[in-house]
């Protein structure tokens, strides 16, 4: 039997399973999934409270390293250092679930996700992160735990469509928004970067 969030890192790891990748890197996909997911309306409760490291990004997150370690016990990954290697027994195990539409349906969401995400560089992912406006509110109050009961980037997502439709007469896909505010983390990154 397989906990609901070994269940979504599984489908993380096999979307991932043609790129190097660290488990930090794992980590903030899976965060940013989890928070996105609540505007982009295919919500599915990962996890109430995440805990971070202000210097580190997603520090030491008991749940999802416990997860990440029971699927290790099961052989479906390697972990080398940092580097996480997906074994065939996790791509025979999901593509065996690939019959469920359920099973089907998670991948594909999740698979379009990382498409879109992997497509930027990991300090953009970071700096997402870190732009999270959950993550900004925790770090500035002195805060070791992200509360998600009150998801501040799906409001910010939510305010960012308004204007769109409203003040520009342009009608976004939630997808649409979500990948402009990639991009415009990804213009701050590169601004910050040019700038000093």
């Amino acid at each position: 039997m397989i906990n609901k969030l070994e269940y979504y890192i599984c489908l993380f790891l096999y979307s991932l399973k043609d790129k190097k990748f660290s488990k930090n890197t794992l980590f903030r996909y899976v965060y940013i999934f989890d928070v996105a997911n609540d505007y982009l309306g295919n919500y599915e409760d990962l996890s109430d409270e995440i805990v971070i490291d202000k210097d580190m990004g997603l520090g030491n997150v008991v749940e999802l390293t416990e997860a990440l370690n029971e699927i290790n016990r099961r052989s479906y990954i390697t972990i080398e250092g940092a580097q996480i290697r997906v074994e065939k027994d996790l791509i025979d195990y999901i593509s065996s679930m690939k019959k469920s539409e359920k099973v089907q349906t998670d991948l594909n969401r999740v698979m379009y996700f990382v498409g879109i995400v992997s497509s930027y560089n990991e300090d953009v992912i970071l700096a997402a992160f870190f732009s999270d406006p959950n993550v900004e509110n925790s770090i500035k109050r002195g805060k070791k735990e992200i509360e998600l009961s009150n998801n501040r980037l799906k409001k910010l997502l939510e305010d960012f469509e308004k204007v769109a439709n409203e003040k520009h007469d342009i009608k976004l896909d939630k997808y649409d928004v979500f990948t402009s505010w990639l991009d415009y983390v990804f213009e701050e990154y590169i601004q910050e970067k040019c700038n000093g």
